[in-house]
């Protein structure tokens, strides 16, 4: 092929296309982060509760899966896990409790995963309905 004969712009656009085919090739071979279940309703409980709740990590890309973070949307829920590197198609069990004291009525903690994937932040909720405790209970 004579690269002579192209203009400026057929240069321009076999620069964009290798480009676009660079970067899609990494998007494909980068890792994707899911959470099941995406949200979990905990249901109805009475204020001062400990709820707790297991999320499952799936790594569905092609590369290893750095998760760098999981910050709760308030100070109230604690997170734990076993390791924060997943191989692709592989799977981690995260723990998540929440404390109901000084809470009342409708609930909906986030969670976001801060990691290497390309759908990185990824959030996960848990949600339901903290009851108020009667001023008459012994």
């Amino acid at each position: 092929m004579n690269f002579a004969y192209f203009s400026p712009a057929m240069y321009d656009m076999l620069i964009r296309c290798i480009i676009l085919a660079t970067v899609g090739w990494s998007w494909a071979q980068a890792p994707r982060v899911s959470v099941n279940p995406p949200e979990q309703n905990f249901g109805q409980v009475a204020q001062g509760s400990l709820v707790k709740a297991r999320f499952t990590l799936l790594n569905s890309g092609k590369a290893p899966l750095q998760i760098q973070e999981i910050k709760p949307s308030c100070s109230c829920s604690v997170l734990s896990w076993e390791r924060r590197t997943i191989a692709p198609g592989d799977s981690m069990s995260l723990e998540v409790t929440f404390n109901t004291a000084g809470k009342v009525g409708r609930q909906r903690k986030s969670f976001s995963i801060v990691s290497n994937a390309e759908n990185s932040p990824t959030l996960f909720y848990l949600v339901g309905e903290v009851q108020a405790g009667s001023l008459y209970e012994d």
